[in-house]
């Protein structure tokens, strides 16, 4: 059984810490599903690009604007997906280029 727990702790370490290292960051702040867009702009200052258009969200048509943040060379550009000033989608779009914003 201890080896069982332990084993647990293990994972679950591994786990929390890969995925944080993997996540979007602006400077110490994680920018996350559900917030709304000031809080975006407040984590990370403004979106180097803008686009806007139609998107299937969930099997259902939406009007949602996207900004793009490109984090560096060493890193991604990552996309952010608004609808109604809520962010619906966070994906990584290609690697970034030159000096990155979300330092």
């Amino acid at each position: 059984m201890r080896y069982i727990l332990f084993a647990f702790f293990i994972a679950l370490f591994i786990i929390t810490f890969t995925s944080s290292a993997l996540a979007f960051r602006c400077g110490n702040e994680i920018p996350s599903l559900w917030d709304k867009s000031g809080a975006i702009q407040a984590k990370c200052g403004n979106p180097y690009q803008r686009s806007s258009g139609n998107e299937n969200i969930n099997g259902t048509i939406k009007y949602v604007e996207k900004w793009f943040y490109n984090c560096g060379e060493n890193d991604f550009i990552y996309e952010i997906s608004i609808h109604n000033g809520i962010v619906v989608k966070i994906d990584s779009a290609q690697r970034g280029i030159g000096k990155g914003q979300c330092e």
